[in-house]
């Protein structure tokens, strides 16, 4: 993941001055980059680069939305060389383990894990994904060689050695176990991961307000497949209050087809069936339903 823009002198030291381009700065999580030598003679070819919330846009243009409405803290950036071969190694430390596992959820794919790395992972010839505990880690194989593949699960080796231990992903107790296809689970915290889940509406259509975490799960059953997300809100009359905003304000694409105070079931574009119900202080979606609920 390479993002580059250009700036003029001018602008860049104006820039540097305000506080929002990426600095060489000492960072906390300089202590988990590979050492020199961490993989026969790789070593740190640049000094370290370090981005905050105030900068991150400046680096991934387009994509910063996600980081900073899971919860991102500081991205620390170093290079290595060995010779004409290169490689980066990006490492994201978000507010907490939800974050961190929501990020790789999103961006893992199909998830191909190295037998050499215990640690949850991904890993292609071209880039290795890792996350443990609040970091999220990126390995890229800059000059793109196959060789270097080895390499970038030795630097994720070293990386993860450094890390703290794996932390507890609370909301995925939320998902109903049965017929849940693994691998599947999303983490919701605002209007952007909703939308790539499904667009119910606009804005915080689901009421988390910032502080709240909802999780949706793909399922398979002999009757067929749907989407599911739950979340719980602090109290049983806030979940009502969430679900009579939901309905109030639904995506203009979704008709709603009945409703009472404590359901609403809708169709969407596809002529399938969705349904939003509140138990107690818990909120639930059903969506991509064949048929609508009894």
């Amino acid at each position: 993941m390479r993002h580059c823009f250009r700036l003029t002198a001018g602008v860049a030291i104006a820039l540097l001055l305000a506080g929002v381009l990426p600095s060489e700065a000492q960072s906390a999580d300089l202590g988990l980059m590979p050492p020199d030598g961490f993989s026969g003679t790789w070593k740190k070819s640049a000094p370290p680069r370090t981005y905050t919330s105030a900068d991150l846009y400046g680096y991934i243009n387009g994509g910063a939305e996600l980081f900073l409405e899971l919860g991102f803290e500081q991205l620390t950036i170093q290079k290595y060389k060995d010779g004409a071969q290169e490689l980066g190694v990006e490492v994201y430390r978000m507010t907490d383990a939800t974050a961190a596992r929501a990020i790789y959820q999103s961006r893992k794919g199909k998830e191909t894990p190295d037998p050499g790395l215990k640690a949850r992972h991904t890993a292609s010839r071209h880039q290795l994904q890792l996350q443990r505990g609040r970091h999220y880690v990126i390995v890229n194989n800059v000059s793109g060689g196959a060789a270097n593949a080895p390499v970038l699960v030795a630097a994720a080796s070293a990386v993860a050695k450094a890390l703290p231990a794996d932390g507890a992903v609370p909301a995925l107790a939320l998902l109903p176990p049965t017929g849940l296809v693994a691998g599947s689970e999303r983490f919701i915290r605002g209007p952007v991961t909703l939308q790539a889940v499904f667009t119910l509406g606009d804005n915080d259509i689901l009421s988390l307000g910032g502080s709240l975490t909802a999780v949706a799960g793909d399922y398979k059953d002999a009757g067929g497949t749907w989407t599911t997300i739950v979340c719980d809100y602090p109290a049983p009359a806030k979940a009502e209050t969430a679900l009579a905003f939901l309905a109030g304000h639904l995506d203009r694409y979704l008709k709603p087809t009945s409703k009472t105070a404590n359901r609403l079931i809708f169709q969407d574009f596809e002529k399938k069936f969705g349904v939003a119900s509140v138990t107690g202080k818990r909120l639930e979606v059903r969506l991509h339903l064949a048929k609508p609920p009894a």
